[in-house]
C-alpha cells in the first residue's frame, strides 16, 4: 500500500523515514520507552535504521501496518514528534519523544488515526500497553476505549514474554469521550 498522509490542524502524519534515524535514537533512549515499549535495550542507531528503512517501508507495503511520524503541521522540516502505528488487525500503538508529551500531540494525532482506521473499514478498534504506563492509558481512556481488562501483552516484549496489560477498544460510531471502569491511577 502507498503511505498515506494523514493532517489536522495541528499535525502532520506521514512515514517516517531516513531523516528520523537521529531523533528515533535520541528518544529511544528514554528509561519510559524503554520500560513501556517492544524497542531493542541498549537502543542503537543501527535499530532506527532497522526500524525506519526496512520495517516501516516493509509494513506499509504489504499492509500489515501503517508507521506514522506525528510532525506539526506548518513548520519547514518538521521534526519528529513521536510515532503511532496501527496493525492490520486494528490495534494501535504509539509513543511520543520525552520533550513533546503533555502538550496534547498525541490526542490530537490518535483522534485523526482513530478515524483513518474506521474509514479503512475496521468496526473495532484496539489498544493495550504494559499495566503501569498510565500516560498510554489516560490517552486511550481520553480517546473514548472502553477499559476491557488486564491480561497478556498482545504483541510480545523484547524477551518473548507476554507481561501483564492493560487493554481496551473502542468501536466505530461510539463517542469518542471518557469512559469508566478504567483503574483508579488512569482516572476513570
Amino acid at each position: 500500500m502507498t503511505p498515506v498522509v494523514l493532517r489536522t490542524p495541528r499535525l502532520v502524519l506521514d512515514q517516517p523515514g531516513e531523516g528520523d534515524i537521529d531523533l528515533v535514537t535520541e528518544y529511544c533512549q528514554d528509561e519510559v520507552l524503554q520500560r513501556y515499549t517492544t524497542i531493542p535495550v541498549p537502543y542503537a542507531r543501527s535499530d532506527a535504521e532497522h526500524f525506519l528503512l526496512e520495517l516501516v517501508p516493509r509494513w506499509w507495503e504489504d499492509d500489515v501496518e501503517h508507521t506514522w511520524a506525528i510532525r506539526q503541521a506548518d513548520v519547514p522540516d518538521a521534526r519528529l514528534l513521536g510515532v503511532i502505528g496501527l496493525r492490520s488487525y486494528g490495534e494501535l500503538g504509539f509513543w511520543m519523544g520525552a520533550p513533546h508529551r503533555g502538550k496534547g500531540y498525541l490526542g490530537e494525532a490518535l483522534e485523526v488515526v482513530l478515524d483513518h482506521g474506521f474509514r479503512a473499514g475496521h468496526e473495532r478498534l484496539t489498544w493495550s500497553c504494559i499495566v503501569g504506563n498510565v500516560a498510554s492509558a489516560r490517552a486511550a481512556r481520553r480517546a473514548g476505549f472502553h477499559f476491557t481488562g488486564t491480561g497478556p501483552a498482545t504483541v510480545p516484549h523484547r524477551d518473548g514474554s507476554r507481561p501483564d496489560s492493560w487493554h481496551g477498544e473502542l468501536f466505530a460510531g461510539e463517542p469518542r469521550e471518557p469512559q469508566s471502569g478504567w483503574p483508579s491511577e488512569v482516572g476513570g
